[in-house]
């Protein structure tokens, strides 16, 4: 791990846990730290942009969440591990998911995200972190038609489960308009097939609603892109347009759903595809656009 960092905002605490220094710049990411023995809690402040969150689980078991502001960037939270089950003979593992909205302008540019301190309450130490985040982060595109921004750090990208031509056969079937209880990331993913006729223009829309708890965070990813991040409990944009091309209106249509509950309510999030508009034209949109769409392949199992 990093002990320093050129960034001219310095750690609370060590190693250094800003996500940029380790290559990694934007969506989701993941913080493992391990301790022996026990402690009461943990102190933690993470900086992850406006309208960012996180949660914290310990050796698997929500301890606590920041459910995020859309004027807060920056957020500090003593987490008790109150309820919490430790590995007396072992290591215990602290899990924290942090979503990234992103960098700011001018002033701010240079605002660090990630970790800026952790500190365990109650005699323990952390003895080592590791950072999960898109896979080679923008080092080495593993994916240079859709870019760095697709993919965050989520097992569900870095494996590439929201491509086509990932193999679900031996998935359980379920939905996210079910959804889940307790805390924890899920992950859907279907196929959505278009026929739109030649001569005919159409445009499509993505709705998104969560009817039960708000506390949710979700991304949606069409045939590998990452087309909307939806969070309820800090904004109110629900529908997301897809362009041809990114859809292919002449086939089939892989979409993945992520849906991370930051409460032991759950998650559940209902998704319709909606028509924005129909008419006739000479330009069609089914035109050849399958490069567009490069499919899963064997490469990604290595990024587990």
């Amino acid at each position: 791990m990093i002990l320093t960092t050129p960034n001219p905002t310095k750690p609370l605490t060590l190693p250094v846990l800003y996500v940029d220094d380790y290559g990694f710049h934007n969506s989701f990411h993941l913080f493992r730290g391990y301790f022996d023995g026990s402690a009461t809690g943990v102190n933690l402040t993470l900086q992850g942009g406006m309208a960012f969150g996180f949660s914290a689980w310990l050796n698997g078991q929500l301890v606590g969440s920041y459910i995020g502001n859309s004027t807060v960037g920056k957020s500090s939270l003593v987490v008790p591990f109150t309820n919490a089950t430790f590995n007396s003979n072992g290591t215990n593992i602290l899990l924290v998911a942090q979503d990234n909205t992103g960098h700011d302008l001018r002033g701010g540019a240079t605002d660090p995200r990630g970790v800026l301190g952790a500190t365990l309450q109650g005699g323990a130490s952390f003895t080592k972190w590791k950072i999960a985040g898109e896979v080679n982060g923008e080092r080495q595109l593993i994916d240079p038609v859709r870019g760095p921004l697709s993919e965050g750090g989520l097992t569900a990208e870095r494996l590439g489960w929201h491509l086509p031509g990932f193999d679900d056969s031996k998935w359980n079937s379920s939905s996210p308009s079910t959804g889940f209880s307790g805390a924890g990331i899920h992950f859907y993913r279907t196929v959505v097939p278009l026929n739109v006729p030649k001569g005919v223009d159409a445009a499509f829309s993505f709705i998104l609603n969560a009817p039960a708890s708000k506390a949710v965070r979700v991304q949606l990813f069409v045939n590998g892109y990452q087309y909307a991040r939806f969070n309820p409990s800090v904004g109110n944009e629900v529908r997301f347009p897809v362009p041809p091309g990114v859809l292919n209106y002449a086939g089939d249509n892989t979409i993945g759903v992520s849906v991370w509950a930051q409460t032991e309510q759950g998650g559940r999030v209902d998704v319709k595809l909606e028509q924005d508009y129909v008419l006739e034209s000479s330009w069609s949109p089914r035109f050849d656009s399958e490069y567009l769409r490069p499919g899963w392949t064997e490469e990604r199992l290595k990024y587990a």
